[in-house]
C-alpha cells in the first residue's frame, strides 16, 4: 500500500468511526425523569461520600450544572475545544452510556461549593433544578465544554454526569 492510499484509508476510517459514535450517541435515550424519581427517594440525611467533596457539595455541583444549562455557564472553553475535543467526548460518553471525569473539578467560574449546606437542602436544590430543566421550553445555553446541545443531548449529559457523581455517594 502506498502512503497516499494509507492516509486516505486512515482518514476515512477515523471519520467513519466518529460518525458511527455520533449515530449511536443520538440513538440512546437517557431517562432523566426516572433518575429524578430515584433522587427524590434517597434519604439525604443518610448519605455519605467516598470522594473529596461532601455529599452536599456533590449535589450543589450537579444543581449548578443543570441550572447553567438553562441560564448560561459562567465561563466557556474555546469554540475550537467545544467543536473538537468537547463534542467528541460527549458523543463517546453518550454512545457508551458512561461518563468519566474528575469528580472534584468545579465548573469553571462557578461559585464555590459550601460544605455547610445540609444534604437535604442541597438535594432539594438539585431536584428543583432538574424539574425546571425537564419542564423548560426555552432556549438552552451552550455547555461550557460541549457547546450548543439539543435538549435530548442535555438529557444525556445531565443523566451521565449525575450517574458519574452518584458513584461516590452511598447510604451510610
Amino acid at each position: 500500500m502506498n502512503r497516499r492510499t494509507f492516509l486516505k484509508t486512515a482518514g476515512f476510517s477515523a471519520l467513519a468511526t466518529a460518525l458511527g459514535v455520533k449515530v449511536v450517541a443520538m440513538a440512546r435515550h437517557y431517562p432523566l425523569e426516572q433518575l429524578l424519581l430515584q433522587l427524590k427517594r434517597l434519604p439525604a440525611d443518610k448519605l455519605s461520600s467516598s470522594g473529596q467533596w461532601s455529599v452536599s457539595e456533590i449535589l450543589q455541583h450537579l444543581a449548578q450544572s443543570v441550572r447553567y444549562s438553562r441560564l448560561g455557564y459562567p465561563e466557556a472553553k474555546s469554540a475550537l475545544f467545544q467543536h473538537t475535543v468537547g463534542s467528541a467526548a460527549l458523543n463517546a460518553f453518550a454512545a457508551f452510556g458512561n461518563m468519566t471525569h474528575p469528580l472534584d473539578e468545579p465548573i469553571p467560574g462557578a461559585p464555590r461549593l459550601t460544605s455547610s449546606v445540609p444534604n437535604d437542602v442541597a438535594m432539594a436544590e438539585l431536584v428543583a433544578e432538574l424539574e425546571q430543566f425537564i419542564a423548560w421550553q426555552g432556549e438552552l445555553a451552550p455547555h461550557f465544554a460541549y457547546g450548543s446541545l439539543t435538549k435530548q443531548q442535555y438529557y444525556g449529559a445531565h443523566y451521565l454526569h449525575i450517574q458519574n457523581h452518584l458513584q461516590q455517594i452511598s447510604l451510610s
